[in-house]
């Protein structure tokens, strides 16, 4: 019976539960082939011992010793291995470049040619994306140009003034709007390091992430993310939407009104426990 397909990013190949030191077994070991291979279509070189090896879709030019190092066995496992492989009709192994090239007999049996889905998938995700980056450039498009409006307003004296430190400083712009531009350059970054995440967390939690870390303080120098003692964008993603579950789930478990305000009471209070001890570091998701 045909079960289909599982179908698996080559980014899975990348993470650090697929890359921690170990002993593959021996279907790793199988996989990791397939994931290896050539997937595209036209020929690759590469330089290997010095020599110059020539390999197509669906061959990956490997020898005992470098996966003897890779999959953590012995030579003679690897050996066995491929002999075994060999037997079944699974790969075929030549060494005419002086060099052993991997053959993977079906490999378009594991890679079909059917991405029709996977491209409207693409393209949708990608238009996402897209979006966020626009609305990210919208927002910060309008507050740098918000503080050039605020310059023609005002009386006289505070124009003067302006004038003047401008006068003071190059290109005839102010400390205060140079720095508040380098925040909001910053701050256009920070919400390009986002991007990657919105697959993972959807474009609202992103978005709600985005407006709460880029806050700046009152000189404009600095976003809130910025005076954290640590920041690992990763962990902190993973945090909040941890709080936005639990959040859920309290809201939902939640029988009455007023069972609803004694919660947030208590949360209230924590919180504030924790900013008189220096321990508070994340608001709390509002209820």
């Amino acid at each position: 019976m045909d079960g289909g397909y599982i179908k698996l990013s080559r980014k899975f190949f990348s993470n650090e539960l697929w890359n921690e030191a170990r002993t593959f077994s021996s279907c790793e070991a199988w996989l990791d082939l397939i994931q290896s291979a050539r997937f595209e279509a036209t020929p690759r070189k590469v330089s290997i011992g010095g020599r110059e090896v020539s390999y197509q879709r669906g061959q990956y030019p490997a020898s005992i010793r470098f996966l003897s190092q890779r999959w953590q066995w012995t030579e003679r496992r690897i050996r066995t291995f491929l002999s075994y492989l060999k037997k079944e009709g699974m790969i075929e192994v030549s060494n005419d470049q002086g060099v052993n090239i991997i053959t993977l007999c079906k490999y378009d049996e594991y890679n079909t040619s059917d991405t029709a889905d996977d491209t409207a998938n693409d393209t949708s995700m990608q238009k996402e994306i897209n979006d966020l980056r626009e609305q990210v450039t919208q927002l910060l498009t309008q507050q740098m140009t918000h503080p050039m409006e605020e310059r023609h307003t005002g009386d006289t004296n505070t124009k003067k003034g302006k004038k003047e430190e401008k006068e003071n400083t190059p290109n005839g712009v102010s400390k205060k709007d140079a720095a508040k531009a380098a925040t909001l350059k910053r701050k256009h970054d920070f919400g390009e390091s986002l991007i990657p995440f919105v697959a993972k967390y959807g474009k609202e939690m992103i978005r709600a992430f985005f407006d709460y870390w880029s806050e700046m303080n009152k000189t404009c120098t600095k976003m809130r993310f910025e005076q954290q003692p640590t920041w690992e964008v990763a962990k902190r993603l993973a945090t909040w939407a941890n709080k936005d579950k639990t959040y859920e789930n309290n809201r939902s478990t939640g029988s009455s009104k007023q069972e609803a305000n004694e919660y947030a009471l208590q949360l209230l209070n924590d919180c504030i426990q924790q900013r008189e001890q220096g321990l508070f570091d994340e608001i709390p998701k509002p209820f």
